[in-house]
């Protein structure tokens, strides 16, 4: 199960959903990988998180190294 959200700030006005993920060790990793220069990172359970209602989810599955 994919239950914890991934949100990146490339600027602190505007987050951006990532993805869903197995873990936040799992959503880090990729983080590193992808989003290196992100200035600001979130990753918590969905049950945690405040996302818009109409959000699409998208399942990310990344090997962690």
């Amino acid at each position: 199960m994919l239950e914890f959200s991934l949100v990146v700030y490339l600027t602190m006005e505007e987050p951006k959903y990532i993805g869903q993920f197995k873990n936040c060790a799992i959503a880090n990793d990729y983080v590193q990988e992808y989003y290196s220069d992100a200035p600001y990172t979130i990753c918590l359970h969905e049950d945690y998180i405040n996302l818009p209602p109409t959000i699409i989810k998208k399942e990310i599955y990344h090997e962690q190294r």
